[in-house]
């Protein structure tokens, strides 16, 4: 599903102007997820996983040029739906966070393996997701920090 958000509009005007691309955050934290989130019940998450999703579309672009599912209307269709779209839409930021990795050859161990262990399988034991997010953050800011060093990757 493609549609335009305002922020394509705004980053190309920059562009145009400057000649240069945006700089992404290179600097999230998981412990300030958690407790950010924690005290402004669940408010700081999308300000956190919005920008993340526009982000990970400019390092890492769909093969078929679509953008990310919005991080709102996945939190609202979660309120219908008993999470369970959440749970599908952290599962494919992380696959194309995996993909993402592996395309810039990044050596860091985070995928889909990471979310069925410590994303699903660790909130019984409730320190999986704290460990989830941690490895979620790094992998972020190591494509980040790749992106801002080179945003285009050599195609052998």
């Amino acid at each position: 599903m493609a549609y335009k958000y305002p922020y394509d509009e705004e980053a190309a005007e920059i562009e145009r102007k400057n000649n240069a691309r945006p700089t992404l955050k290179t600097d999230r934290k998981m412990w300030k997820l958690m407790l950010f989130n924690l005290l402004t019940l669940g408010i700081y998450g999308m300000f956190f996983f919005m920008p993340l999703s526009y982000d990970l579309d400019l390092i890492c672009p769909k093969k078929d040029h679509t953008r990310t599912f919005s991080y709102i209307a996945a939190y609202i269709l979660a309120l219908f739906t008993g999470n369970i779209v959440m749970i599908v839409w952290q599962y494919n930021i992380t696959s194309r966070i995996e993909d993402a990795l592996d395309e810039r050859e990044i050596d860091f161990d985070f995928g889909r393996s990471d979310f069925w262990i410590w994303y699903f399988l660790g909130t019984f034991f409730l320190i999986g997701p704290f460990v989830f997010f941690h490895k979620f953050c790094k992998a972020m800011n190591l494509l980040c920090e790749s992106y801002n060093n080179n945003p285009t990757i050599e195609k052998e």
